[in-house]
């Protein structure tokens, strides 16, 4: 059974603050939505990276890498359609006096 790791735990609390602020974040700038799936599946995989070492690790290793596959192709998927398919005229921050 693998054994916790401190550096694994730090990294898990350092990809839940930004994440955790994603919905001020998605309040100004609406052109960063396409990237939250992508964020959700590396915050999962970071989660699962740190569960393998209590219970089941080899589940919890199998769905690690798996969150990682799908954030990479979440991320893929997230840039193609912001380059490719959303046009937009509209302001990218949005300003607090509309």
């Amino acid at each position: 059974m693998p054994e916790f790791e401190i550096i694994e735990f730090i990294a898990l609390l350092l990809i839940l603050v930004p994440f955790s602020l994603a919905y001020y974040i998605l309040k100004r700038r609406k052109d960063m939505i396409p990237l939250l799936p992508g964020a959700t599946f590396l915050v999962l995989s970071f989660l699962c990276t740190n569960l393998e070492a209590f219970a089941a690790p080899d589940a919890f290793n199998f769905m690690e890498h798996l969150f990682i596959m799908l954030a990479g192709i979440s991320f893929v998927l997230g840039m193609f359609f912001m380059h490719y398919i959303k046009k937009s005229d509209e302001s990218i921050i949005k300003s607090k006096t509309k």
